[in-house]
């Protein structure tokens, strides 16, 4: 039997052994592993996806229905199953990891479920920002007891707590008679029958996304390989919740694309339909020789069909106004796409970190800035691709536009020539407290960066 070297040197005070969790039964578990791929490949949809996904030829995916029929027979006759092909494995862990990248919770949650067998460490959990003055502990794995999960810990209280103000690795060897924390938790730690203890934070840019914690139940030095492994999974962890946040922001986004596709649809259709009706009732009504109790009847009719035709109004406000967290983004995307229906050239939309919240004038400045910008590569660039990126700078929000043409024209004097849009553009974003430049980037391209400052720093 292989013994794994644990990645710290325990002292002559070795607690009680964890007792590892018994083997699952491995047939069934293999059985409901093949009933959960199934449906993939069993149904036309999934099958369709199949061969998209891994390019194959429509033989191939038949014969990986095939395979997984016998499969799945052999599990019901023998009780074992046959070995899953290797691109099933492949797909199933590529499909589990992308998942967990778009859940920020499954993401933290699988990332503590590997400290103990990372580190050989005995214990892992992770505490998650409540405020700015404290973390929950949650996710606790391999605990004996439910004393940690929940717990509130706040600035400058115990291990976690010293970590939150020096947002450094700390560690301590005794964690109930250390004298270098405070004391709030012995009772839960004893509970768990924890000696040593280590705390690094989850970080992405100076923004603090958590706190990841691992102990022994024995005394124990934690050296820098201890540290340095907690701090590459803590990297990995902050990474997964990055990008949890923008696949968020960008599903709001498509989200309120749809609902003002839907907003105009219904101001073409139905909003046309009512204003049809209202006319056709007034003409009738102004018709001489009606009864009196027809016309009377006909005022009713239109006025609820201007009452209709207002609430209409309304409701198509409500769908075509984006809340101003996702209003730059909506922006940005129908310029793009309105550049790429243009051109037919590709129009990427990058939103590099998280956006602070601007006013509507400063959203309106920086988004005519891209659509100017998008227009000049189109008239003068020549070029294949255009990336728009988006990005916190300086207490505000920069939007960068670059293509890889053939640069800008200049005058005699060699310096830029701008034309009355970026002028234009100019103006608008100095009246907003923003700037514009213009220069050269690495393609050969032209590089246009709008800036605008955020709310928060003109109230």
């Amino acid at each position: 039997m292989e013994t794994r070297r644990p990645a710290i040197a325990p002292s002559r005070h070795q607690g009680v052994p964890v007792r590892a969790p018994s083997p699952p039964d491995r047939a069934g578990a293999d059985r409901l592993h093949l009933e959960l791929l199934a449906p993939m490949f069993f149904s036309d949809d999934g099958l369709r996806g199949a061969r998209t996904t891994r390019r194959r030829r429509p033989a191939n995916a038949l014969r990986i229905r095939r395979g997984l029929g016998q499969a799945m027979r052999n599990v019901g006759s023998t009780g074992r199953a046959s070995p899953l092909p290797d691109m099933m494995v492949a797909l199933d862990r590529e499909y589990t990891e992308i998942l967990t990248l778009l859940d920020q919770d499954a993401a933290v949650r699988r990332m503590v479920s590997t400290v103990p067998d990372r580190t050989g460490l005995d214990i892992a959990w992770v505490g998650e920002p409540d405020g700015d003055d404290r973390i929950v502990l949650r996710n606790t794995v391999h605990a004996t007891t439910d004393q940690l999960n929940g717990l509130v810990v706040p600035v400058g209280a115990g291990l976690g707590g010293r970590v939150l103000t020096a947002q450094r690795p700390l560690w301590v060897r005794d964690y109930c008679e250390a004298k270098s924390i405070t004391h709030d938790f012995n009772t839960q730690v004893a509970a768990e029958r924890i000696k040593s203890m280590i705390a690094v934070p989850i970080a992405h840019h100076g923004r603090l996304l958590g706190v990841l914690y691992a102990a022994t139940r024995y005394e124990a030095f934690f050296g820098d390989r201890v540290a340095g492994m907690l701090e590459s999974l803590a990297a990995g962890a902050a990474t997964a919740q990055i990008v949890s946040e923008r696949a968020k922001h960008l599903a709001e986004v498509a989200v309120h694309e749809e609902r003002r596709r839907l907003a105009l649809e219904l101001h073409d259709t139905v909003g046309a339909m009512l204003f049809t009706l209202g006319a056709g009732i007034r003409t009738l009504g102004a018709q001489d020789g009606l009864d009196d109790t027809v016309r009377a009847r006909l005022s009713a009719i239109e006025r609820q069909a201007a009452e209709a035709t207002a609430a209409l109004r309304g409701s198509l406000r409500v769908l075509s106004a984006p809340p101003e967290q996702v209003a730059l983004g909506v922006a940005l995307r129908e310029h793009c796409q309105a550049f790429r229906a243009r051109t037919g050239l590709d129009a990427r939309l990058l939103t590099l970190t998280e956006l602070p919240t601007l006013h509507g004038s400063r959203i309106s400045a920086l988004a005519d800035a891209a659509r100017e910008a998008l227009l000049n590569v189109e008239k003068h660039a020549h070029a294949r691709s255009v990336v728009v990126s988006v990005f916190a700078l300086r207490d505000g929000i920069a939007a960068a536009i670059s293509d890889d043409g053939v640069g800008f024209a200049c005058g005699d004097t060699g310096e830029l020539r701008p034309g009355l849009g970026l002028t234009a553009v100019h103006e608008r974003l100095a009246r907003v407290g923003g700037t514009v430049t213009i220069g050269r980037n690495d393609d050969g391209g032209v590089t246009l960066q709008a800036w605008v400052p955020a709310t928060e720093a003109t109230a």
